[in-house]
């Protein structure tokens, strides 16, 4: 039940101010403190939230590193994109590949021989079935029609199967002479994907007017022509994906070293550690106030974190070492490549040394970054490490959690005093309300007595 309170009436006090100042001496002394530790606490496990990120996306850009292919990009160019292009990934070896191109690869198609006046027309005089196959093998698709079935509606059950093919009506006239046709057309290409119909009940008289081709090429050094059911592979050239777009040929497919995407790789790598170090020294400052009387200092919220700086000492410690693949005469550590330490703890890259040690020795720089049988290389260390202490129950994790604990055991005290806090404020209120009534008493009481001696004397 509320108190009720006498706002000084008697006593002639501010009261409301005299509780209001002691329940704020109380609350700064208790549950103050309190709410400060929590703010430092929620600073501190942002500050660690944003570390893990950044963490995060240094091993994204490490991972790109781990296989010595990625070190040494390679581009794959064409001599003729009207008849093919050609793109590079993983695996690609530097060279140059002939192809002329026979023929592309193409669906299958079936067609109505007779129009409909409208999509809506009925296509059979009775009951019966229309049957087709995708694939030599492929099972029968059968669709039930009669009567009352119209083009629109063999052409939904068609593709209601899902069975390969796909089926739309076409109207091959004109707005003002309408022709509508069924078509039929296999999703896939290749001779794997042929259409063939089974059972045709209806008045469309649906034959198959364009077969199912494989793409067919020749490769120099070799005197026969490969086959390839679609226009897209990547099985010819070792690493160089090949699309056909017309037949036409001798086409030129060369493959060479991408000097650019490796350096912009080795860059990224660089930028996101450097990234990471100039966060947390942000984040770990420690100021005196010098122009104040208490000196009050201000310190960072990662700049007693022993995990943070742990990870950090770890990361120099990798970036810095040496590294051994096995060879007498291989990079041993990224100074040699054009990368070094500066004073405040960011990486230099030096790319004109790079790319020149690229040039000159690219399988030794590869070995260095994605390791060897003989041993690991930096990112390989750098990516096992970073993947640890980011994985669940890994350092930052165990970290975040610990601070989380130790927010939510700060709330529970803070509700707890919250609690104690409001006891004390209506106590104050309920002793200062009595103390009111106890003057206001008095003071009647003296009246009394007042009037009383004056009516005797």
């Amino acid at each position: 039940m509320p108190t009720i309170t006498i706002g000084g009436l008697a006593t002639g006090l501010d009261t409301d101010k005299i509780v209001t100042q002691l329940v704020a001496l109380e609350r700064q002394r208790g549950v103050g403190t309190l709410q400060a530790q929590r703010t430092d606490a929620n600073t501190r496990r942002i500050a660690l939230q944003t570390f893990n990120a950044k963490v995060t996306a240094f091993l994204a850009a490490v991972d790109k590193l781990k296989n010595p292919d990625d070190v040494i990009a390679r581009k794959a160019s064409s001599s003729n994109e009207n008849v093919l292009t050609a793109t590079a990934g993983v695996g690609a070896r530097s060279g140059s590949t002939e192809i002329t191109v026979d023929h592309l690869a193409r669906p299958a198609i079936a067609a109505s021989a007779n129009g409909k006046a409208a999509a809506t027309s009925t296509v059979a005089t009775g009951s019966g079935t229309f049957a087709f196959r995708v694939g030599a093998d492929g099972p029968v698709q059968a669709i039930a029609v009669d009567a009352t079935t119209t083009l629109t509606d063999l052409a939904a059950a068609i593709n209601a199967l899902a069975a390969g093919a796909t089926a739309s009506v076409v109207n091959v006239g004109t707005a003002a002479s309408p022709d509508y046709r069924l078509r039929l057309a296999s999703d896939a290409t290749g001779t794997e994907a042929a259409v063939a119909i089974v059972t045709d009940d209806t008045t469309l008289g649906v034959a198959v007017s364009q077969s199912a081709l494989d793409a067919q090429f020749t490769v120099s050094g070799f005197a026969d022509p490969l086959t390839r059911a679609g226009n897209r592979f990547d099985d010819v050239v070792p690493g160089v994906t090949i699309e056909l777009r017309s037949a036409g040929g001798p086409v030129s497919v060369a493959v060479a070293d991408d000097a650019d995407v490796s350096a912009q790789r080795v860059d990224a790598v660089v930028k996101a550690f450097n990234d990471i170090v100039t966060f947390v020294a942000g984040e770990s400052t420690i100021e005196q106030d010098t122009s104040s009387d208490d000196r009050s200092v201000t310190i960072g919220p990662l700049a007693l974190d022993g995990t943070v700086r742990g990870i950090m000492d770890s990361l120099r410690s990798i970036i810095s070492g040496p590294t051994d693949t096995g060879g007498a005469d291989d990079y041993r550590v990224l100074a040699q490549i054009g990368i070094t330490t500066a004073r405040d703890g960011t990486l230099a890259f030096d790319q004109t040394a790079f790319r020149t040690e690229l040039q000159a020795r690219g399988a030794d720089v590869a070995k260095l970054f994605g390791g060897a049988a003989g041993g690991a290389g930096v990112a390989d260390r750098l990516s096992d490490y970073l993947a640890a202490v980011t994985q669940s129950g890994g350092l930052i994790d165990v970290r975040n959690t610990t601070v989380a604990d130790e927010i939510r055991s700060l709330e529970e005290r803070i509700a707890a005093g919250q609690r104690s806090l409001d006891a004390y404020e209506e106590n104050l209120r309920a002793q200062f309300t009595s103390l009111e009534v106890l003057v206001q008493s008095l003071k009647s009481q003296g009246g009394f007595l007042a009037g009383a001696l004056g009516r005797t004397s």
